[in-house]
């Protein structure tokens, strides 16, 4: 009873709320009626002893720290508790300063336990929305895609039965035409989402020469941006560069960025595309006068469906200034980066502009001669 009233009083003076039970049963009972983080244990106990009690207590609230007390004649009885689940042991004659350190480790690890365990949760909630990410994506590109190959073929049929001269039925299919493109495009961007987390994105992992890449990526967009009055300089190496990459998986990265920078630079601004050597990577950066994004949606930008402007004023367009989409782009070019084990970084001042940087890793000898 005095070892009993000493513990309460000092646990009591550390702020701890603190219950007494004189043996066993009596604690078995309180744990039932009450919720408790740490029970404090002697080994020798009336009706139930305390290896007794730590088995009972283990089986039950296995997440309910025990610490037992023993004397220097049961300290191998102390090491067998601790097999059992006990946290600690402290002997007799009790040495307060080493109860107060005691306690205070096991509230450590019961804080860290229950950190773990929000961040569990949190992670099963992460891969249930990813999975429900993926099956709408798959749901929806099936839903449209069927449609759409139904609507292609009409036009085809209809372009060739309306032979005619009447340039408002020819502006009609014009319009008709676009839009099926439009939405195609859309559909062939969202299959590419729903399957860029795979490690080797769209076929065996190769060499890929930049230079030619870059080339190429020229001239298939720069009637666009001449459309806006916009200077796209796309600065190619002197030297052959090869990178670790896909054919697809790298346009998939140099369309979505310059179609990013298009959409968020006014008219006759300018677009720079660069390549540098950086240890064993190549860093490709895409860099705009355009309007910038606000420091704090910086972290949101590479998110599935996320758009820096406001939904409501949406307005779609791969080409118009401020031009919505699906919000698919850059999280695309984040997944296929990753894909090829590369990093993506953004460096980005509101009314000044942003810039993209793409680190792939480069191809070695062999590999190039592939």
């Amino acid at each position: 009873a005095i070892i009993l009233t000493l513990f309460k009083s000092a646990l009591q003076a550390w702020g701890y709320t603190v219950d007494i039970a004189e043996d066993g049963k009596k604690a078995l009972q309180l744990c039932n009626e009450n919720n408790y983080h740490i029970m404090i244990t002697d080994l020798n106990m009336p009706n139930m002893d305390g290896m007794a009690l730590l088995k009972r207590v283990k089986s039950r609230w296995p997440m309910m720290e025990v610490i037992v007390v023993t004397g220097y004649g049961t300290i191998e009885t102390a090491i067998e508790a601790m097999k059992m689940g006990a946290s600690d042991f402290i002997l007799k004659p009790v040495n307060f300063e080493q109860v107060q350190f005691t306690i205070k480790k096991c509230y450590q690890k019961i804080k860290a336990e229950s950190e773990n365990q929000e961040l569990r949760e949190i992670n099963a909630q992460l891969r249930s929305v990813n999975e429900m990410k993926d099956k709408f994506l798959a749901i929806t590109n099936h839903e449209i895609r069927t449609p759409l190959t139904i609507i292609k073929g009409y036009l085809e049929i209809l372009e060739m039965i309306m032979e005619s001269d009447d340039p408002e039925i020819a502006e009609t299919i014009e319009i008709i035409r676009r839009t099926t493109l439009d939405l195609n495009s859309t559909v062939e961007r969202m299959h590419a989402l729903s399957r860029a987390n795979q490690i080797t994105w769209q076929g065996r992992k190769e060499s890929v020469n930049l230079k030619e890449f870059l080339k190429k990526i020229r001239e298939d967009m720069s009637g666009l941006f001449k459309h806006r009055n916009i200077t796209l300089t796309v600065q190619t190496p002197e030297k052959q560069q090869f990178v670790m990459g896909t054919t697809p998986s790298i346009r998939i990265i140099l369309q979505e960025l310059l179609q990013n920078a298009l959409k968020f630079t006014p008219d006759e601004g300018k677009v720079i595309v660069s390549v540098k050597e950086k240890d064993e990577h190549f860093v490709i950066s895409v860099q705009d006068t355009g309007i910038g994004i606000p420091y704090e949606k910086q972290d949101l930008i590479f998110s599935d469906f996320y758009e820096v402007q406001d939904t409501i004023n949406h307005k779609t367009s791969k080409a118009e200034f401020m031009g919505g989409g699906m919000g698919i782009g850059l999280s695309l070019v984040k997944e296929v980066v990753t894909s090829l084990r590369g990093q993506i970084e953004l460096e980005s001042e509101p009314n000044v502009g942003s810039t993209f940087k793409v680190y792939l890793q480069k191809a070695t000898l062999p590999e190039m001669q592939d």
